[in-house]
């Protein structure tokens, strides 16, 4: 017996008025938007039987958009937003990447979200719709999934222009070039979970003498239109992971005639199968997209373009947005009591990001050692720096994790939580004296003879708030544990290259999961995984994130998660800082359906305008 593909029912974290939650502070390299609650376990299973998928396929997606997220600012005549008519400004902090396999931060996977459409996509309640495919079917032990593919989608070029048919060998080639070692993808191992597909990226890059050709591996176009997908583990959250914007198709005539290091660098170098086309695209600060008139439910998209721009600092953006220059931001803490004194109302969502320093454990930097790494993290005032630098809404980390959901409990985090008799795992406040006896042994365990030989740099990516971010820490080291550090600020495209290369002391970073399951977060320490920027290797780790791709109790698998939280609050290969609420505003233009929730950062396909 088969099982008919339905979507796992995602209850969003609705976008709400000032009583919420919100927040803002620094880049996210991260995937995805993030996760939000779920109403089923995450050990469920998205195959859940059903006889057809027409309820799915069938919804107005635009309808439902329109219907779930007003713009509560709407008439209120106090900023009516950029002049040009269907057009939509939003303000972004990164844009340096817009190859899909190479994609890490969130900003850039909005755009693609807008430019591409995977075999699957979320709608306005953040449930799995079809996409690229119209339906699809499991087997019944999951293991092995059918899609069949829609026959009227098309790519299109940087103008629109149509150019060839999307086939499912355009997702074999897609799949199998993010699995291909040598474009070195942050992102990878997401293609590796195909039969087989981890022993032909071992043997393609070397680790492996064992030969494994890409026939061998559980990706397979039976024909143009039906794509056959077979996994070497039950993956119970399989749909939410094809979502995600690194699993997008590659019209491979394009791909190979252009060569790989040419793709993607400039909009004329891509091709697109999403409701837009990338017209345009200034490196580090602007994208612009413009409405694909040959994708399946362009009737509905009333949006004609999208611009994404780059803003570094917070009152350059927030002037921008006063005069009239952006549409869509995200706020400070001072911004937003500024806009709830002219009875503005500010929207927010918990987007699901922890952010916390990468630290390099390896031997070239100071923090491999434990002791120090312990020490930073109990000199740590964190509410401290909440208040001082965000001023709003964002929280001190009881795990790294964020946003996932338990499976006897609304979130992960809670049964991380009572795990550990009720306390989070990270402290508000800093204990200086621990900190001192923590620093000492560092000493010692470094060689040297007092704490002044202990050289660091704390590691920043430009923008106002990541500075300041940077600069508390600083005193807060200097003060609690009398260690002086320095601060290198560099751009997000120097950032990302050296947290890449682990070549730093430690660094601020964000994470937000992209896919409703704890090990969106926890494989990132896992030995050799692709996103892992600290060097961290340990066998016993690993063996749980090994454990838990077997299990398939979620009650015993979610107990290995809680084991996996807890080595890394011994460990400390990254140390947790804050979780960041999400606030921001919308310009009185946007009437409704645009979408800012959990895994999607941004989407305004749907938008309708003011008249």
């Amino acid at each position: 017996m088969k099982k008919r593909g339905l979507s796992l029912a995602l209850a969003m974290v609705t976008a709400l008025s000032l009583a919420a939650c919100g927040g803002s502070g620094g880049s996210a390299p991260a995937g995805g938007s993030t996760a939000a609650n779920a109403s089923e376990a995450s050990g469920a299973s998205e195959a859940a039987g059903a006889e057809s998928q027409t309820t799915a396929a069938s919804e107005d997606q635009a309808a439902l958009a329109r219907q779930l997220n007003v713009n509560p600012n709407a008439g209120k005549g106090i900023y009516p937003g950029t002049s040009k008519k269907n057009s939509i400004t939003a303000e972004v902090t990164t844009m340096s990447v817009m190859n899909p396999l190479l994609m890490t931060f969130n900003n850039e996977f909005s755009v693609a979200r807008h430019c591409w459409d995977g075999l699957v996509k979320m709608d306005a309640n953040n449930n799995v719709v079809p996409a690229a495919a119209e339906s699809w079917e499991s087997s019944e032990d999951g293991m092995k999934w059918t899609f069949h593919l829609r026959k009227d989608a098309k790519w299109v070029d940087s103008t629109g222009k149509e150019v060839a048919p999307v086939t499912a060998k355009d997702f074999v080639f897609g799949f199998s070039e993010l699995m291909n070692p040598d474009n070195a993808s942050q992102y990878a191992s997401f293609a590796t979970i195909f039969k087989n597909a981890q022993k032909y990226y071992d043997f393609k890059s070397g680790v492996s003498t064992e030969e494994v050709t890409l026939d061998q591996v559980g990706i397979r176009a039976k024909d143009d239109y039906t794509l056959e997908l077979e996994l070497e583990n039950y993956i119970p959250y399989f749909l939410q992971y094809v979502k995600f914007e690194v699993m997008v198709p590659i019209y491979q005539p394009f791909y190979e005639k252009l060569g790989k290091g040419e793709y993607g660098t400039s909009p004329d170098n891509l091709l697109y199968n999403g409701p837009f086309y990338m017209s345009e695209w200034v490196t580090e600060n602007r994208v612009t997209v413009k409405k694909n008139e040959l994708w399946r439910d362009a009737a509905n998209v009333e949006t004609e373009e999208i611009n994404f721009v780059k803003y570094s600092d917070t009152n350059t953006k927030y002037n921008a947005f006063l005069g009239g220059e952006l549409d869509v931001m995200d706020i400070t803490g001072e911004q937003r009591e500024a806009f709830k004194n002219e009875d503005f109302t500010v929207s927010s969502y918990i987007g699901g990001y922890s952010y916390f320093m990468w630290t390099n454990t390896r031997e070239n930097s100071d923090m491999r050692s434990l002791n120090l790494r312990k020490a930073i993290s109990a000199a740590l005032d964190r509410q401290q720096l909440i208040d001082t630098v965000f001023k709003n809404d964002n929280e001190v980390p009881k795990t790294m994790t964020l946003g996932v959901s338990g499976v006897n409990t609304n979130t992960f985090s809670e049964a991380v939580v009572a795990e550990n008799g009720g306390k989070g795992l990270y402290s508000e406040t800093a204990d200086p004296a621990k900190a001192k006896e923590y620093l000492a042994k560092a000493v010692e365990e470094l060689g040297y003879k007092d704490a002044s030989e202990i050289k660091l740099k704390i590691m920043t990516s430009e923008g106002t708030q990541n500075e300041l971010l940077s600069q508390v820490i600083q005193e807060q080291l200097r003060q609690n544990l009398g260690v002086e550090i320095g601060i290198e600020v560099l751009t997000i495209t120097e950032w990302r290259a050296r947290r890449n290369a682990v070549n730093f002391d430690f660094c601020m970073g964000g994470w937000g999961p992209d896919y409703n399951d704890p090990l969106t977060d926890l494989e990132l320490l896992e030995s050799g995984n692709s996103n892992n920027h600290t060097g961290y290797s340990n066998a016993d780790y690993d063996k749980m994130i090994a454990d838990s791709k077997n299990e398939k109790d979620p009650v015993a698998r979610e107990k290995i998660f809680v084991e996996c939280e807890k080595k890394i609050a011994e460990d400390l290969p990254v140390i947790p800082v804050y979780w960041r609420h999400e606030d921001y505003v919308a310009s009185e233009k946007l009437k409704s359906g645009y979408i800012r929730k959990p895994f999607q950062a941004y989407y305004f396909a749907y938008t309708e305008f003011a008249d």
